[in-house]
């Protein structure tokens, strides 16, 4: 090979390198739910999705409908039980997707569980779930602000407000790839649940805060059918992480423990990195 060919070889690996380390894709919002387009395949049938990113789910999740007519999944029976975030177990299928594709990279076995999610969801049913096992996989960078989300490095530090959080390394009592933050409710000193698939931020009817005003809205989980329950609704609570304070809506709801979705992160650009247990929010 002449030096111009090897020269022009080693520019367009450049190229496709560069092109696979920044890919972006775009983020979609319903209410404070963040979407993203991923690609599924399996049994050489590939399907374009829009998935729920949900670091409240420990693994990927697919709507079981959608697994069998649109995916052509064979599902053989259960085989495996998964919980709510409230321990209520339910029967479902285990098995590895041949791949999921997301800004120009192809993940292998991805594991994921097939769930009724049209069934208990209804109308708000995700097809696909991105859960923490797969969002461990990469540290993801999400820009709120401008709507996407891609593969990133480790900030530089003072670039940054870092939150460190825990999981079930420390706590028993959680879910796999679950992050809990330690932070202050109105002072009070308490572990925070992250959900970025929770609809509403969350406090426990016993956690001592008086609601504002009732609401009604719509309560549904994989163990749970779809349905309206009224509510008490706390306005502007104050929560502290790293002695950054943020003004938060909460219902009081029957959580154990208060529960926060991506809504204080909006506008913002953070990053999320399992391996060093840490939320970036960019300055």
């Amino acid at each position: 090979i002449d030096m111009k060919s090897r020269f022009l070889f080693i520019c367009s690996m450049f190229v496709i390198f560069t092109f696979h380390l920044y890919a972006q894709n775009s983020l979609l919002f319903k209410g404070d739910f963040m979407y993203t387009n991923v690609t599924v395949s399996h049994n050489g049938n590939s399907r374009s999705v829009s998935a729920l990113i949900d670091t409240g789910s420990s693994v990927c999740l697919i709507d079981s409908t959608y697994a069998v007519d649109s995916c052509h999944i064979v599902v053989t029976g259960s085989n495996a039980t998964i919980g709510n975030t409230a321990g209520k177990r339910i029967k479902s299928f285990d098995f590895n997707l041949d791949s999921v594709s997301i800004a120009g990279i192809s993940y292998p076995k991805v594991r994921c569980f097939v769930v009724d999610l049209a069934g208990k969801f209804l109308h708000l049913a995700p097809k696909f779930i991105l859960g923490g096992d797969f969002l461990k996989k990469e540290i993801w960078c999400f820009d709120l602000n401008n709507r996407m989300m891609k593969r990133s490095d480790v900030p530089k530090k003072g670039s940054s407000i870092r939150i460190k959080w825990k999981n079930h390394d420390n706590y028993r009592d959680v879910g796999l790839n679950s992050i809990y933050f330690k932070g202050k409710i109105e002072g009070k000193k308490t572990r925070i649940f992250f959900d970025t698939g929770s609809r509403r931020n969350k406090l426990p009817k016993t956690f001592g805060i008086k609601a504002t005003r009732e609401i009604e809205g719509e309560k549904a989980d994989i163990a749970n059918k779809l349905k309206m329950i009224k509510g008490g609704l706390c306005e502007g609570v104050s929560m502290e992480l790293s002695q950054n304070r943020y003004l938060l809506d909460f219902t009081l709801t029957n959580v154990q423990e208060p529960r926060v979705n991506a809504s204080f992160l909006f506008g913002k650009s953070f990053i999320l990195d399992y391996s060093h247990k840490t939320l970036h929010i960019l300055r």
